[in-house]
């Protein structure tokens, strides 16, 4: 019997070590450590909610000069707020977390009571107004999905004077005293996804009119939608005008357009030539498919034929050998777009048909699309990139 309850106390002893050593000396344990740690020392909060048939959302533009508001009555989100924020016990991050809100999206939920935050985030940051107490919080990040999606019918409902099939982007290059113009270079964009690209940017725009006598300077950009209305832009600056059906108006927000501006002028046609075709080929590891559908394709070659493509110095003795082989290739014309297999610097790639490699900066994201043609799950990055098919 002594010999049994030995071994038992035994065995206990060896548990008890094992998950001290886990807490110690393992990435786990470190978990386990900072969140008990932020458990104990993280203050919590209670804000209490009158019922509300209706709340109100502000989104602010992000120069913070101009704003609008909508009166929300979706009972289903209204509950949801309410279920996460009313009577219960939020945890308050303002001490530990620096996360600075300029509070885009505000919401108000009646008594003084809002919440505010900046855009989407996975786990729900928001920044709590409860009367004269202010604290960074996390609630169920489907009320910040939910509450964008509401705005953003609103700013689409705003850009709808911009709509067109075509826009003739004109650059100007200036006399160093800006009084004359010394080159004029323009370019016509018909694709259809970079035009798309160029329409969720005008959502940053909002203008004001101008009721006293002004002469401009001749803009470093003009976006000529071809529907009598016309963008006059400045480099570097968010501010500019519109001229809309002969109108002169201010317009703010501009340098939303600072990126694709710069990619269209930059060897435009030679990167046209590279990644114009009629047959794409995306391979990874485990697998390789050819695209031959126009539509899948303009997706694919537009966000690369309006990106911004360079050679610094250090790529030419790099060795991409590991990266190559583990990565995921967008084939067009012999020339490859290059989606590493692991994350180090976070380098995208494009390989030449005569072997050179340069750095590429998409003008969009097309690595999800990507993903989604190979049948590819992604997970949510927490380190280095794995992938799965």
């Amino acid at each position: 019997m002594k010999k049994k309850v030995g071994i038992i106390i035994l065995i206990i002893s060896v548990i008890i070590l094992a998950v001290i050593g886990v807490l110690m000396f393992t990435g786990i344990g470190g978990e386990i450590r900072s969140f008990i740690y932020y458990k104990i020392h993280t203050p919590q909060e209670i804000t209490s909610l009158d019922k509300q048939e209706h709340i109100k959302v502000t989104y602010t533009y992000r120069w913070q000069e101009e704003n609008f508001s909508i009166d929300v009555t979706d009972t289903e989100l209204i509950k949801l707020i309410e279920n996460n924020i009313s009577n219960k016990k939020l945890d308050n991050y303002s001490s530990q977390i620096g996360l600075a809100i300029m509070g885009e999206y505000n919401v108000k939920l009646g008594n003084d009571i809002s919440f505010e935050f900046d855009s989407y985030d996975d786990d729900g940051f928001v920044m709590i107004n409860d009367k004269d107490k202010h604290f960074l919080t996390k609630i169920n990040p489907e009320i910040l999905k939910r509450i964008i999606e509401i705005v953003d019918v609103k700013l689409t409902e705003n850009i709808q004077i911009f709509k067109t099939d075509k826009i003739t982007v004109t650059k100007r290059i200036m006399q160093e005293n800006k009084a004359s113009v010394l080159n004029e270079y323009k370019v016509d964009i018909e694709e259809k996804t970079a035009i798309d690209y160029i329409l969720e940017q005008c959502k940053n725009i909002y203008t004001e009119d101008i009721n006293y006598e002004l002469s401009i300077v001749s803009p470093d950009y003009e976006l000529d939608f071809n529907n009598n209305l016309k963008l006059l832009i400045y480099k570097e600056n968010q501010k500019g005008f519109m001229i809309k059906d002969g109108f002169l108006l201010r317009a703010y927000g501009l340098n939303s357009f600072d990126t694709i501006l710069e990619n269209t002028f930059d060897n435009l046609e030679t990167k046209k030539q590279m990644f114009t075709g009629d047959k794409v080929t995306i391979k990874s590891p485990n697998k390789s498919i050819e695209i031959t559908n126009k539509d899948t394709i303009e997706k694919i070659v537009t966000p690369l034929i309006y990106s911004k493509i360079y050679r610094p110095d250090w790529i030419e003795n790099y060795n991409i050998t590991e990266e190559y082989n583990k990565g995921i290739k967008i084939d067009i014309n012999d020339n490859e777009f290059l989606i590493p297999g692991i994350r180090t610097i976070g380098n995208r790639y494009v390989i030449t048909k005569d072997n050179k490699i340069s750095l590429c900066f998409p003008l969009q994201d097309i690595e999800k699309y990507t993903y989604e043609l190979l049948g590819i799950k992604v997970e949510k990055y927490t380190g280095p990139m794995t992938i799965g098919i």
